[in-house]
């Protein structure tokens, strides 16, 4: 029978002394397989035997306390918390006529009405906007609830209201001709007026509410990306999210787009808005709403989302990495171009794709094994499976505070994490994104928290948790064709550690710096891989050079914390 240890033998990957600072030193065995020197090539990757899974959806935000009130007609029910209306919202004039969503409100005192299948409100100022909601009894949604209600309000998160990864055409963005260019041309002579009535009239510009049926939240909410430009109330200030018909990309992707440069009295064909009101609301009116609107059930579609995300279980035909992209099966193929994040609200201290981990690190825990996992075909310990509790701090503490990825770095377009990158190639990504490589104890921290917890979720292995310890049976099929078993990087909502960081252990290998190294001993890979190896906080490999990249090398980014 084929081993896994003799398959990576074979393929050129040796034990080593690994690095763990927690009263004990790791064995070779416990680093084994990630020993292979910067001249020794990866192994060749083989697309898997079995069929492979397609990457969980999102899962909706956790269910409401028992007994929440319900909301208005034409609103959803969003984290059990707040109320958001389905669609962009129309308004109405005092004689109860609809005031016309094409024409700058100057006078009339609107208030705001949420519709299914109209063309809704433009030419809107962020103070009217706000007044328009005051008037149906609701106000102005706030930044953190729109972004709640937009990547959802618990992990795992999406980038854009229907999941993780951008699907062209599901939301009404990146219209093909701009309206101006339809009404005025393009001479540089005329005289353009952004709140000409007539631009959202142009054929191929503004669409209904609900028109993109793809575009929507899971718990019903419809066009949170894309057809207007959307006013709330930000910390300090009023923003537009969201983008919209012209672009959805410029500010930031999906859910993150921020456009910060205007003030709330500002008005012109892309600015819209919605309203939010308080659980249990009774005085919210929404006259003339559609009753009849979509059979979303908020609180059942809540409920459901109780149970942890499962496991992806294999399934044919899935496309692993994009075609002529690098990733698993692909060492030489194209790096994937990025930018910078936003940062929302423009003081925040850290971009709206990062978490802030801040905290007491402990230098030396003390950390005993009390069980060790077996493993038969090697015949000795190689690691642990339940640690003594609590961890034991016998060095100083350090305070740390920054900023660091979710999740591993999963490009636009891709369904997993990016692999095959070596440890330069993962600096200059994160270069690229405004980020940096995370620091070897910055990794750490965010891994163990302030107790030094052996795993990110306690003190006892557990590979359902995290994609690792995959059957030595079910890794090769060669010595040297691995199987790729790489999970989404939100499938996983479990395997969390205490400073809110996911898959720090298993999944791909991640790449980190140490500090004060001479060139070449700057590059440390944490976490593991899917095999039975160091997949815990302080375990280490250090015998890979900074050009060598394998099939199961990934990264994410860290940044520091900016001053206020």
């Amino acid at each position: 029978m084929l081993t896994v240890s003799k398959a990576l033998r074979a393929a050129g990957f040796a034990g080593s002394i690994g690095l763990t600072a927690c009263g004990q030193a790791t064995s070779a065995s416990e680093t084994q397989p990630d020993g292979a020197t910067e001249r020794e090539l990866a192994p060749l990757a083989q697309p898997p035997s079995t069929p492979l899974a397609e990457p969980s959806p999102s899962v909706p935000a956790a269910a409401p306390p028992s007994g929440a009130g319900r909301c208005p007609v034409g609103m959803a029910l969003v984290d059990g918390r707040f109320c958001m209306d389905r669609w962009e919202a129309s308004t109405r004039n005092p004689d109860g006529s609809i005031h016309s969503p094409f024409d700058l409100i100057v006078t009339a005192r609107v208030a705001a009405v949420s519709l299914e299948g109209v063309v809704p409100q433009a030419h809107i100022t962020g103070e009217d906007a706000e007044l328009a909601c005051k008037r149906a009894g609701k106000r102005l949604c706030t930044s953190q609830q729109w972004h709640d209600a937009c990547k959802g309000a618990r992990a795992p998160y999406r980038i854009f209201p229907y999941g993780l990864f951008e699907k062209k055409g599901v939301c009404n963005t990146q219209r093909p001709m701009h309206p101006t260019v339809l009404v005025f041309g393009q001479q540089k002579s005329d005289v353009i007026s952004l709140n000409d009535p007539r631009l959202n009239q142009q054929e191929g510009t503004i669409a209904r509410t609900g028109e993109f049926t793809g575009c929507v939240t899971p718990e019903g909410i419809h066009d949170l990306h894309g057809n207007l430009l959307e006013w709330v109330k930000g910390p300090d200030r009023h923003l537009l999210l969201g983008g919209h018909y012209v672009d959805g990309k410029k500010h930031g992707q999906g859910c993150h787009y921020v456009t910060a440069g205007h003030s709330e009295k500002y008005a012109d064909y892309t600015t819209g808005f919605r309203c939010c009101a308080p659980v249990g609301s009774t005085d919210a009116t929404e006259v003339g709403a559609d009753a009849g609107a979509p059979a979303v059930d908020a609180a059942g579609i809540l409920e459901d989302a109780a149970a942890p995300a499962p496991v992806p279980a294999p399934a044919e035909g899935v496309v692993r990495d994009p075609p002529g992209m690098r990733g698993f099966y692909s060492a030489s193929g194209e790096l994937p171009k990025l930018s910078p994040s936003p940062y929302e609200p423009a003081d925040a201290p850290c971009p709206v794709d990062m978490v802030r981990v801040e905290g007491s690190r402990c230098s030396v825990p003390f950390q005993r094994c009390l069980r060790w996992l077996p493993r038969l075909s090697v015949g000795k310990k190689i690691s642990c499976a339940e640690f003594e509790q609590p961890s034991v701090c016998q060095g100083a503490r350090r305070k740390m505070d920054f900023c660091i990825d979710p999740y591993e770095f999963t490009p636009p377009g891709y369904d997993y994490p990016l692999t095959h990158v070596n440890w330069a190639e993962a600096q200059n990504l994160c270069n690229a994104m405004g980020k940096r490589l995370c620091y070897e104890d910055e990794w750490e921290f965010a891994c163990e928290g302030p107790e030094a917890l052996p795993f990110p979720y306690g003190f006892v292995r557990d590979g359902k948790r995290c994609n690792h310890d995959y059957p030595e049976e079910q890794l090769v099929t060669s010595p040297d064709h691995f199987v790729d078993h790489r999970v989404a990087a939100t499938a996983l909502p479990e395997c969390k550690s205490p400073m809110g960081v996911f898959n720090l252990v298993g999944n791909v290998d991640e790449w980190t710096t140490r500090l004060n190294q001479e060139p070449g001993h700057r590059a440390i890979l944490r976490g593991g891989w899917w095999l039975i190896g160091r997949s815990r906080c302080r375990a280490a490999t250090d015998n890979h050079g900074e050009s060598y990249a394998g099939m199961q090398t990934g990264f994410r980014c860290c940044k520091s914390v900016r001053s206020p």
